[in-house]
């Protein structure tokens, strides 16, 4: 039996088996990946004002 990477749930369709993660998780998990892919290039406040002295 297969079950969602994410929230534990049976995956019954082949697609979802495949990736591991059902519909809703998937899309999800694909979010999260683009969110920490763009925080990547982003900087804290700290870090400017330290290279600004």
């Amino acid at each position: 039996m297969h079950m969602c990477a994410t929230c534990g749930r049976r995956l019954k369709d082949s697609k979802s088996i495949d990736r591991g993660y059902g519909p809703v998780c998937y899309k999800k998990h694909l979010k999260a990946l683009s969110d920490k892919e763009f925080e990547k290039g982003q900087l804290t406040i700290d870090e400017v004002l330290e290279d600004a002295v």
